[in-house]
């Protein structure tokens, strides 16, 4: 029972680095800060969704259940990448140039509905995947059940997430009027915290990347 313990504890420990380092990277590499923002805010909710469905479905978090979330965690970075960047495709256009309003919520809906089809269509192929695993039995369904519920609740939270809540943060986000060297401020400020935060939870030769 206490190496059971340990090694959920290390997994979840793990997990939460993933998800850390995660975001770290979607800021650093998109480019963007606000669109960046908006697409980390994924990755808590989305997981918090997880668990809060491991519970009241009764799936254990045990070490294989923690292991699809962290599966998980790749394409539900991909979904936000795939909505916001959309978004920002349609907002780049000279004719959606300063949109405010009622138009830069037409816009966002525009660009959420048209890449929805496509992000559908691939992860319900993930999950349509993983239906044999539903029917396992015995000790095979006991090994690889939670494992196929918490990836499927881990992509249903990040479709959910995508297409009803990143487009309301997209609006609040783009609708502000921030002047380009405050961002660029605010920009320096979250790097120099970053590298904070990975020198205190890792070593200190990765935070000398940023």
């Amino acid at each position: 029972t206490k190496l059971i313990n340990e090694t959920i504890y290390t997994l979840e420990e793990a997990l939460s680095h993933e998800i850390l380092i995660s975001i770290i990277v979607i800021i650093v590499l998109v480019l963007n800060l606000r669109a960046s923002l908006i697409i980390a805010s994924l990755l808590p909710i989305a997981v918090l969704i997880t668990f809060i469905a491991m519970k009241y479905l009764g799936v254990d978090a045990n070490v294989v259940a923690l292991s699809g979330i962290a599966i998980a965690i790749g394409v539900m970075v991909d979904v936000g990448i795939v909505f916001v960047e959309n978004t920002i495709r349609h907002l780049e256009m000279d004719k959606n140039a300063d949109a405010k309003g009622k138009k830069l919520l037409s816009i966002i809906y525009k660009a959420t509905i048209e890449v929805a089809p496509a992000v559908t269509t691939a992860l319900a192929t993930t999950i349509i995947s993983f239906l044999p695993v539903f029917f396992m039995e015995n000790a095979e369904g006991k090994l690889f059940k939670p494992l196929a519920f918490t990836k499927t609740f881990a992509l249903a939270a990040s479709f959910t997430i995508g297409i009803i809540i990143l487009p309301m943060f997209s609006y609040f986000a783009f609708n502000l009027k921030v002047r380009k060297a405050k961002l660029i401020q605010a920009w320096n400020i979250f790097l120099i915290l970053a590298g904070v935060v990975l020198a205190i939870y890792f070593s200190f030769w990765l935070p000398l990347a940023l």
